[in-house]
């Protein structure tokens, strides 16, 4: 089955991250991707196995007519047997083409955003949500990859019939505990061998909260716990202006490192004793979170999303906007010995493999494409 995958962009990103690990397991369908803006690095990633990357090189927040009169035009010439559309733009943009498609062509959408609050959103996103939400009847199917998302969705209008949820999957042999990795972290991030290594792995955006860390990592600091927070993110090679003061002010020069987004995650990110994730909003799967699992370190993160969920007795959870809660929660996972993070980690790896393999994940969109393509053929011939 040739399967047409609409996305807003291909930066990096969780999404963007899915469907290249979705495109690299490989299987029976044939994937063809459009992004609607210029392809950026994840576009490699999927030429790279020999999949065709189109682009509308639409910027961002513009829809030009034109890119949307060439949108069906391109999907006619691909030919697809259906068109999954992920994130909200790139939703609508498949329902557009199926719209405009002269056959009769299964639609899924996928949601990758949990909202808590809609005063949060942007005016751009309420609108998206709300247009979305008036024509959520139209697919065959709408996939989440977090049951908390699927729930607020729902609640603001968004077809219950049609919703399902089919989690992140993760490469749990990429992504596996290694003894070498923490020579690893310490040659690239010069980390000192005997601090606590707390790592933030997330882009820059006010939602991922970084200055709540760093504030948090301060406390747990003065409270004589020696940590070397390390931050590794898409606008994080050069911190924005304000970030870098609160840095420079309450963290030693010595004991923090920052990056930009890095493709070696799974070489060091085993080397590291705790990952933190202090998302204010937004979040529903964080892939980082089922990575660092997967290595065998535990997690300090928000409740945000299904973070609690997959995290489960694995780490700790914390409310999300609760600095003095993220530094006590730090703070314990370093009262602890390291045999006893070594067995948490173990236990929140095996659940991974268990419940979130990629092959296992990979294998359910399979289905659920087969089922649509089923399920429009049936209803074509009633």
């Amino acid at each position: 089955m040739k399967v047409l995958h609409v996305i807003t962009g291909l930066n990096i990103g969780g999404a963007e991250n899915m469907l290249a690990k979705l495109i690299e397991q490989g299987g029976a369908d044939e994937a063809v991707v459009l992004s609607l803006l210029s392809p950026g690095p994840i576009a490699e990633r999927i030429t790279a196995r020999g999949v065709s990357v189109h682009s509308l090189g639409m910027r961002r927040g513009i829809v030009g007519p034109g890119a949307m009169l060439r949108l069906p035009r391109l999907v006619e010439t691909i030919a697809p047997d259906l068109i999954h559309g992920w994130m909200y733009h790139g939703n609508l943009a498949a329902s557009f083409a199926r719209r405009r498609s002269r056959r009769k062509l299964p639609l899924v959408w996928n949601i990758r955003h949990s909202i808590p609050d809609l005063a949060m959103e942007s005016r751009q996103t309420r609108v998206l949500l709300k247009l979305s939400a008036r024509i959520s009847g139209g697919p065959e199917a709408i996939v989440y990859n977090a049951y908390v998302s699927r729930d607020q969705h729902e609640a603001i209008g968004y077809s219950a019939e049609r919703g399902m949820v089919v989690p992140n999957g993760f490469d749990t042999a990429r992504f596996a505990p290694d003894p070498n990795a923490r020579n690893a972290a310490t040659a690239i991030f010069g980390l000192a061998e005997d601090a606590f290594r707390v790592a933030c792995v997330a882009r820059l955006h006010p939602m991922k909260d970084q200055a709540r860390l760093v504030e948090a990592a301060a406390i747990a600091r003065e409270r004589g716990c020696d940590i070397h927070l390390v931050f590794v993110g898409h606008g994080l090679e050069d911190p924005p202006a304000e970030l870098k003061r609160l840095i420079e002010k309450r963290i030693p020069a010595d004991r923090v490192t920052t990056s930009g987004a890095r493709t070696d995650v799974a070489d060091w990110l085993p080397g590291i004793d705790l990952l933190a994730v202090p998302s204010a909003w937004g979040e529903a799967f964080p892939n980082v979170i089922g990575e660092a699992l997967a290595c065998g370190v535990p997690v300090v993160a928000t409740d945000v999303g299904d973070s609690a969920r997959i995290i489960g007795r694995n780490g700790l959870i914390v409310p999300p906007n609760d600095t003095d809660a993220m530094a006590d929660a730090i703070i314990a996972m370093a009262a602890r010995s390291a045999s006893e993070r070594a067995a948490m980690g173990a236990a929140g790896r095996e659940r991974i493999v268990r419940e979130y393999a990629l092959a296992n994940v990979a294998g359910r969109y399979e289905e659920l494409h087969a089922a649509c393509l089923e399920q429009m053929a049936r209803n074509g011939k009633q």
